[in-house]
């Protein structure tokens, strides 16, 4: 995946200023910012959710504006939990994702490998925000998708929850996968991540390659951000 040059405007205000990115191989890449400084968009942009005033962003060479199957294909992407039908159960959901993104996976093994099949008939009204969280992996492991993002995925969690799904998150990327994953819980963001990214002014200020820097998300938050709120 590269991001180019890319720039986001609202209503003349940059959120995003010339960001450039490229990742070329497996990866879990943990974005990280206060409230409102651009995590969202930048998510949303590469989605081909906003259309950026300049710059561009591809996988494997194609934009999403070039060839939209072909881009949608690859990616998938996780805003919140609310983007779920509130009538419809999580095998309906699953079996979505299966039919659009025209996934050989096993919609069964996913079950059962995460244990959801207590309330997988259920109606996602009638879960929990933990149950939810686990259908929206379900979903982006039903994808097969090469790149995923991820809005926020451990928000509201208890920490049995996000010791699965951070688990099954290092294990789709061992199958040649590539995360980018915005979280305020800064702790899970340097266990699960390979690198970690974070914004501000609408540039991406600082790199830490989580496993080799020896220096936590936490300290570097403190020193980029002090005490603005998260």
């Amino acid at each position: 995946m590269q991001v180019v040059n890319l720039t986001v405007k609202f209503k003349k205000k940059a959120i995003l200023k010339n960001i450039n990115l490229k990742i070329t191989q497996p990866e879990i890449i943990g974005l990280v910012a206060p409230n409102g400084t651009g995590k969202t968009t930048l998510l949303r942009t590469i989605a081909g959710l906003i259309q950026p005033n300049e710059g561009s962003v591809s996988i494997e060479g194609t934009t999403v504006y070039e060839d939209r199957e072909t881009y949608y294909k690859k990616m998938y992407y996780v805003e919140s939990n609310h983007t779920l039908y509130s009538n419809l159960n999580g095998k309906d959901h699953l079996s979505y994702v299966k039919s659009v993104w025209k996934s050989s996976i096993d919609v069964e093994e996913v079950i059962r490998k995460l244990g959801i099949s207590d309330y997988i008939h259920k109606p996602i009204k009638k879960l929990s925000l933990g149950m939810k969280q686990h259908i929206l992996l379900a979903m982006c492991i039903v994808s097969d998708a090469d790149v995923i993002l991820l809005d926020e995925p451990m928000n509201g969690l208890d920490p049995t929850s996000m010791k699965v799904i951070s688990k099954y998150i290092k294990e789709m990327k061992k199958n040649n996968k590539i995360f980018m994953i915005s979280s305020h819980i800064l702790s899970n963001i340097d266990t699960i991540s390979d690198k970690v990214l974070f914004l501000k002014d609408g540039n991406i200020v600082c790199t830490i390659e989580s496993q080799k820097d020896g220096e936590s998300s936490e300290n570097v938050y403190d020193k980029l951000y002090g005490t603005e709120e998260e």
